[in-house]
């Protein structure tokens, strides 16, 4: 089973039919198509996590920081959580810092 918050990753799966799909709901955030908030996050805390793929704002020495508490908060649950963790980031991301950091150790936990 595939679970995402992500409005645009839940596009791009939906129409397969080799895959059972969990779109996770809470508040919208329009700015990333991102559902958030308690009602996610609590959504996502019940369920067991195999891999997860966390987007980035910021990469600085080593540390991980995302733009936006609320989706700092769910990205946060899903490391936590998952067995296997990815970083997705373009290199525009490193040097950057943002408001709300994020566990940085990526990779298998």
């Amino acid at each position: 089973m595939y679970v995402t918050n992500s409005l645009s990753a839940f596009s791009l799966l939906e129409a397969r039919e080799d895959c059972e799909l969990c779109l996770v709901g809470g508040m919208y955030r329009r700015r990333t198509a991102a559902f958030v908030g308690p009602m996610a996050e609590d959504a996502l805390r019940a369920l067991g996590i195999d891999t997860a793929f966390i987007g980035a704002n910021g990469i600085l020495d080593g540390d991980v920081s995302t733009s936006n508490m609320d989706e700092g908060r769910i990205q946060q649950l899903a490391f936590s959580k998952a067995d296997t963790r990815y970083l997705i980031a373009d290199s525009s991301r490193i040097g950057r810092r943002y408001i709300c950091p994020l566990q940085s150790e990526v990779g298998h936990r």
